[in-house]
């Protein structure tokens, strides 16, 4: 099924994690990322691992990288977890999942709320009121000519 453009920033901001390894640490960094040990992620090649969240953050950790003419490479990986279940599943979409339930939920609570059966009724009801019937002077009482 295709993605919406809704799902696919959906991922972006909640599926989705960038992860840069370098050797050294710039002088600055920008807030809210976190800075690791790389540990075995890089296979024994880098020592620090910064995971970055959103792309400006990104953007100003690559700047201050590249003024400080430090080596970086990096990776983007996939959370775990229900965000990654929901977000993520490229044979579904999850803003038309939500529109289909949506829309049950609309068309159930209108059933529910009696709303067909009233209209069924006021449109289908015979007219009791009584009719006004004309007398016309040959089906006047016979008593009365």
């Amino acid at each position: 099924m295709q993605q919406t453009s809704i799902d696919r920033w959906l991922r972006n901001q909640f599926v989705y994690v960038c992860k840069v390894y370098t050797n050294s640490l710039p002088s600055q960094v920008p807030d809210n990322v976190i800075l690791d040990d790389a540990g075995g992620d890089s296979q024994g090649m880098y020592r620090y691992c910064f995971t970055i969240r959103n792309n400006k953050q990104m953007s100003e950790l690559t700047a201050h990288l590249e003024v400080a003419n430090i080596t970086y490479t990096s990776r983007v990986s996939e959370r775990d977890g229900l965000v990654g279940k929901l977000f993520n599943n490229p044979e579904r979409s999850f803003t038309l999942r939500v529109a289909w339930i949506l829309f049950t939920i609309f068309i159930i609570s209108i059933i529910l709320s009696g709303l067909p059966v009233r209209l069924w009724n006021q449109l289908s009801a015979d007219d009791k009121a009584p009719s006004k019937q004309t007398t016309h002077a040959s089906q006047a009482p016979a008593g009365h000519r």
